[in-house]
């Protein structure tokens, strides 16, 4: 029963974090939200098609579902701009690949930087923007 509180769980959290009730999820894949608060909370074992309906509801992976580890580690769509710079990236040779992920780690570099000089500054200004305190 242990295996189905934390299977639950994880439909919960995932079914929250796209803010989907209940009813969507009943609306979604026929499953009613008596026998969903069930499943969430460990007390019923859903059926294998259930387990699939709930996986594509909550845009998921079963063994995600199953396991909290999935093949593919990301359960989340991306943008646009995410796609482009992905199938982009698969396109380059192996050494433009490299090269740019040392751009990238570069410009992360200067944006923790940047935000760290911001965060320790911000200690020494007051609620104006801009204007220095001492």
């Amino acid at each position: 029963m242990d295996d189905m509180k934390s299977i639950g769980s994880r439909i919960l959290e995932r079914r929250k974090e796209l803010r989907l009730t209940q009813t969507d999820i009943y609306n979604k894949c026929g499953l009613a939200t008596g026998a969903l608060s069930k499943i969430e909370n460990g007390i019923r074992v859903p059926s294998c098609t259930i387990f699939y309906d709930l996986a594509c509801a909550l845009d998921c992976s079963m063994d995600w579902l199953m396991t909290g580890k999935s093949a593919n580690k990301h359960n989340f769509k991306l943008c646009q701009k995410e796609e482009n710079l992905l199938n982009g990236f698969r396109e380059l040779s192996e050494d433009d690949q490299e090269e740019l992920i040392g751009l990238l780690e570069m410009k992360l570099r200067k944006t923790h930087k940047a935000r760290e000089t911001s965060a320790k500054s911000s200690g020494l200004t007051n609620t104006e923007k801009g204007n220095m305190v001492g």
